[in-house]
């Protein structure tokens, strides 16, 4: 009985350093996932935010400053920021058979622990929508 005490007891410190070499294993675990769930959120948030713009675009009365304040909203509301909203055609007129909207944003300003996240490779997202006037008959000049 006296040699289990005793083992024990020369066991005591070792609980804390099996703690010391695992913990901080496991928060880098932990805290890289997270940080790898929000930088997929914002690529997410980026192709709908294209997607949204490019559906406001695709009325035939549609200007660019729709597009641009739906893709914005959509933005807006996931707390995006650094992003740009490009339209093309630009101006977007009548006549226009396509519309393209390209949303982009820096994720190491949206990252929440920016040591993750390398700066200067923008999430990206192009989208491409026929519009209306594939369907309607466009008046002749």
């Amino acid at each position: 009985m006296f040699r289990q005490s005793k083992a024990g007891h020369r066991r005591r410190g070792a609980t804390t350093v099996e703690f010391a070499i695992c913990f901080p294993v496991m928060l880098a675990i932990v805290f890289g996932t997270i940080e790898f769930a929000r930088i997929l959120q914002v690529q997410h948030t980026i192709r709908l935010a294209a997607f949204e713009g490019a559906r406001a675009g695709i009325a035939l009365d549609a200007a660019t400053a729709d597009v641009q304040t739906a893709a914005q909203t959509i933005l807006t509301a996931a707390k995006i920021k650094s992003s740009t909203v490009t339209v093309a055609p630009n101006p977007l007129t009548y006549t226009s058979s396509t519309v393209q909207v390209t949303v982009s944003a820096d994720p190491a300003s949206n990252a929440w622990l920016v040591w993750f996240v390398k700066a200067g490779h923008p999430i990206s997202s192009t989208i491409t929508l026929d519009r209306e006037v594939l369907a309607v008959s466009v008046p002749g000049p």
